[in-house]
């Protein structure tokens, strides 16, 4: 083997041996100090410093163990400033320069050099075409290093400039990584693979930050007021005037009952009267006493029937008793129908004075208070939300169509004139702010609480 091809392949084995050091130790600063000390024992210097200034992390510093017995608080600031220096002009330098025709500045270098009485260089460390570092070595005045030496150097850094990176982003702080993880042009990861990282951690930020929440619950426009007019005596159906969801106005008639036989028997009535009051003029005539007696009292009786079919006459128009709207009671078709005294014929309810009648789900009974407030959609307006104010939480849970809820009452605030009763929606009602999260899994801890319950007792 000739001289050249072992000076080569010691070269060659001193890269793999600062490359192998570059992946020992616990962390990038052992794995650094070590290619350090592997560098000054293996060519002839008196001390190596390694100085790694990654983006987004302080700067690292590690020394050969010559360097670190010989070091002084002075030198630092010197070696700092060397390296930038060589870091700033993007190029190895060295002082005092071996190059004499050299444009390269130099002062940080020179005043080190004087500091340390020796000679000095510095070789960046390349990491994906940037400068992440640089080595500094220091040899004796008489005897520095000649360029294949430095040229060697230079195959060091290159070859143990991405593992030590590799070390100090693995050593790097939690909040360092997920912000790294966060730019996928400096990560070495799929772009998509950070994408999903950066959506899963904003779904956990979402998922746990408090927001308003409410219950959404079925709901119902009712009148304030609902009167209901019925039937005032047997009879039949002779006209109606009106239908649901007409306005009707005070002292309006409405429904009209059949009154030809009322009237007849008015008509026999007063016969009867006329007949007896005949009867009582004859009896003044003659001065008996008792006969004008009687029939001054079968007279008064023929009079009370009369008023009565009157008042049964009068009640048979069905008049509306306020300004209102009719909600129930289709009579339109009904002509002729018999109906029984009592028995409802319509059903009226004021203009715009509504109440909200909320159907909520026994198990968001808990959630609910008074004075809350919310809003409805109904189906007939369902761009428009509607405000409203809870005013009472009626005690008693209602069931029907295998539902349990409790009934809420509330007032609409401002209603719009196109709300009528009858409507139905979804309402919501505002309660206090929760994580969504613990929004979305309250009826299942609720339902695993109460099976706790029933299993163990607990």
């Amino acid at each position: 083997m000739t001289a050249s091809s072992a000076d080569h392949t010691r070269r060659l084995a001193l890269a793999l041996h600062c490359q192998a050091r570059a992946l020992s130790g616990s962390n990038v600063h052992e794995a650094a100090t070590a290619v350090a000390t592997e560098l000054a024992t293996s060519l002839p210097l008196r001390a190596v410093h390694i100085l790694l200034d990654f983006k987004g992390q302080a700067r690292r510093r590690a020394s050969s163990h010559l360097a670190v017995a010989d070091a002084s608080p002075q030198a630092q600031p010197l070696i700092d400033a060397a390296v930038d220096e060589a870091l700033d002009q993007q190029t190895q330098l060295d002082a005092p320069s071996t190059h004499t025709d050299s444009l390269n500045i130099t002062r940080a270098h020179l005043a080190l050099a004087h500091h340390v009485g020796g000679w000095i260089c510095t070789v960046p460390i390349p990491v994906d075409d940037m400068l992440s570092g640089a080595i500094l070595v220091e040899a004796a005045p008489h005897a520095p290093l000649d360029a294949e030496d430095i040229a060697l150097i230079a195959q060091v850094a290159a070859h143990t400039g991405p593992v030590l990176q590799l070390r100090a982003e693995r050593d790097a702080p939690l909040h360092q990584r997920l912000a790294k993880a966060f730019r996928p042009h400096h990560s070495t990861r799929p772009w998509y693979r950070s994408a999903a990282g950066g959506v899963v951690l904003a779904l956990a930020v979402l998922l746990a930050i408090p927001v308003p929440a409410g219950i959404t619950a079925e709901a119902r426009i009712e009148g304030e007021i609902q009167r209901a007019l019925t039937a005032p005596a047997d009879g039949y159906i002779e006209r109606a005037f009106v239908r649901p969801g007409d306005v009707v106005h005070e002292g309006q008639i409405l429904v009209e009952l059949a009154d030809r036989e009322a009237r007849l028997e008015r008509r026999k009535h007063e016969s009867e009267l006329s007949q007896h009051d005949n009867a009582f003029a004859a009896a003044l005539s003659t001065a008996d006493r008792a006969q004008m007696v009687v029939q001054r009292a079968r007279a008064d009786e023929a009079r009370a029937r009369i008023a009565l079919i009157d008042n049964q006459l009068e009640r048979g128009a069905i008049r509306a008793p306020m300004d209102a709207i009719v909600l129930t009671g289709d009579l339109d078709q009904a002509q002729g129908t018999p109906v029984q005294r009592g028995e409802v014929l319509l059903v009226l309810a004021p203009q715009a004075r509504y109440r909200l009648m909320i159907e909520v789900d026994e198990r968001d009974a808990h959630r609910l208070s008074a004075q809350a407030s919310g809003q409805i959609a109904l189906s007939a307006l369902p761009a428009n939300a509607i405000d409203f104010t809870v005013e009472r939480v009626l005690p008693v849970a209602v069931q029907r169509d295998g539902r349990h809820f409790i009934e809420v009452e509330a007032r609409l605030t401002t209603p719009p004139d196109a709300v009528k009763p009858g409507m139905r929606g979804y309402a919501r009602i505002a309660t206090d702010p929760a994580p969504l999260a613990a929004q979305w899994t309250e009826r299942v801890r609720n339902w695993l609480r109460l099976q706790q319950w029933a299993w163990f007792g607990l």
